[in-house]
């Protein structure tokens, strides 16, 4: 679907509600929206936040403040939504982590998305990606998959984060391609980096947006991309499926999500506007800077199928790598 048919796909979805604006909007309560993100300001997720919150204010009239509630990978930010009052007041910035990966992950959760939340809309695809250092010298996937096949003793790929997307998507590379590989976690991609581009680590398993900077200047080389098409922000890079890998045509992404109990009506206004909003040219253009690919128009049954569609994939290989905690 090319940018045209996407948004008009969008618009057509978004006023396809039958809700006029101005009357869903009164049905909010007086006072800000609070948008939750559930991890420190600065990075991808905050800035799609604050991109769509300053938008969705002009649109609802409303103010919109975003609060960073950050700890234990988002958990915190969803305790915090699960209590808040079911009014549309309060909304949950979740990505696939925090709202698929951690109920397969952790067996005592203190929030049950669907017991507990009303999935709004998925709002933003972002794209994975394994990146070979210099070490290897390859110049391709299948160069790379020979390289690690060859030195299993010094195979090594760093994942940010154990049991996120990164780590999962790395353990289900490793295991499609048949390569004994260790897998090097650390406490995020910053610090991971620093020894990936010594030379001290093969690779790593990461986002588009922690690799592209440093593919363009070429101390790293991006071997391959997740999902159905290229990354915007890496067009010279093919996907897994275009290298001969399949599995990887699905992404990791970010999306909002109400206190369980909020009126249908506020679920659908807050589908709508969104939905909107990531379809506009200029969304596009940014989100291309942050590293997201405008995900297709989907309604809020849509994105709770996605994520328990999302729980069903990965809990088999959480488990299957002793990850359960």
């Amino acid at each position: 679907m090319d940018r045209r048919q996407f948004i008009g796909s969008a618009a057509a979805a978004a006023t396809g509600l039958g809700l006029s604006v101005s009357a869903s909007a009164q049905d909010l309560p007086p006072g800000p929206i609070r948008m939750i993100v559930g991890f420190a300001a600065g990075g991808s997720t905050d800035a799609m936040a604050r991109l769509i919150g300053e938008r969705l204010s002009q649109r609802l009239n409303r103010s919109v403040i975003i609060e960073n509630n950050a700890g234990a990978s988002g958990r915190l930010a969803a305790e915090q939504v699960k209590k808040a009052a079911p009014d549309g007041s309060t909304v949950l910035i979740g990505n696939i982590g925090l709202v698929v990966l951690a109920p397969v992950t952790f067996k005592s959760l203190s929030y049950d998305v669907f017991a507990d939340f009303e999935p709004v809309v998925r709002a933003a695809d972002f794209q994975l990606a394994v990146a070979a250092s210099q070490q290897a010298g390859a110049v391709d996937l299948a160069g790379f998959i020979d390289w690690l096949k060859k030195n299993s003793d010094k195979a090594n790929l760093a994942v940010p984060l154990q049991a996120s997307l990164s780590h999962l998507t790395g353990l289900r590379f490793v295991e499609a391609v048949g390569a004994k590989v260790e897998m090097v976690v650390f406490r995020g991609m910053a610090l991971a980096m620093q020894d990936v581009l010594a030379g001290r680590l093969s690779g790593a398993v990461a986002t588009v947006a922690d690799f592209s900077e440093q593919h363009r200047a070429g101390t790293l080389k991006v071997m391959a991309v997740s999902g159905a098409g290229r990354s915007p922000a890496l067009p010279d890079v093919p996907t897994f499926t275009q290298a001969g890998i399949k599995g990887f045509e699905s992404n990791g992404w970010n999306g909002y999500l109400l206190p369980k109990g909020t009126p249908q009506a506020i679920v659908e206004l807050y589908n709508r506007e969104i939905s909107a909003i990531v379809a506009s040219p200029e969304i596009a253009q940014r989100y291309e800077q942050l590293g997201f690919v405008a995900p297709e128009p989907n309604t809020p049954a849509q994105f709770a199928a996605t994520i328990k569609a999302g729980m069903d994939a990965w809990r088999p290989l959480v488990a299957a790598a002793g990850l359960q905690q």
